[in-house]
């Protein structure tokens, strides 16, 4: 005659085979919904990684903070500078006064000014034109840094001792 206590004893069992595959199948679940949230999160990271940009910014200007939050946010190893005199120093780098906004940066060699999207950095960067810089002039908003909506497309500048259209469709920061 068989044990009925033993099968009793199996009944009552909270971690029973039916238990135990219901407890993995919510860690499984749990695990991919964990992995997929980061790997969402992080779509935008890196596609500046391993550039290095020096960001000159009046001391008390907030926007251009936000700006180096930005390009750090995208993987870029980024250096602030606050100094008093950004229009001198746009001078010297012979940034033209039409182009000018808050704040100027270097990034490899070229002068970037202003609130300037990633895209436009990077196709600086894999165009490598001979100009000493591109600018996104004034303070725009919904440009990277800036607080709005973005109204229209950004019109980046490129110059040397001339100014010009800097061709790109440029995607809302």
């Amino acid at each position: 005659m068989p044990d009925k206590s033993k099968k009793k004893k199996m009944a009552t069992n909270p971690f029973s085979r039916k238990f135990l595959f219901l407890i993995l199948a919510i860690a499984i679940s749990i695990s991919i919904a964990v992995i997929a949230f980061i790997a969402i999160s992080r779509s935008g990271e890196g596609v500046l990684s391993g550039l290095s940009v020096a960001i000159y910014k009046p001391p008390q200007c907030p926007c251009c903070s936000e700006y180096a939050r930005y390009l750090s946010s995208l993987g870029a190893r980024v250096e602030v500078a606050a100094i008093d005199d950004t229009d001198g120093l746009m001078d010297r780098l012979g940034v033209p006064q039409d182009l000018r906004s808050c704040h100027v940066s270097i990034v490899e060699g070229y002068i970037v000014v202003g609130h300037v999207p990633a895209d436009a950095i990077k196709k600086l960067l894999s165009e490598r034109p001979n100009i000493k810089g591109i600018s996104l002039p004034g303070m725009p908003p919904g440009s990277p840094g800036m607080p709005g909506a973005k109204e229209k497309p950004f019109a980046i500048y490129s110059f040397n001792s001339s100014i010009n259209l800097f061709i790109l469709t440029s995607s809302p920061p």
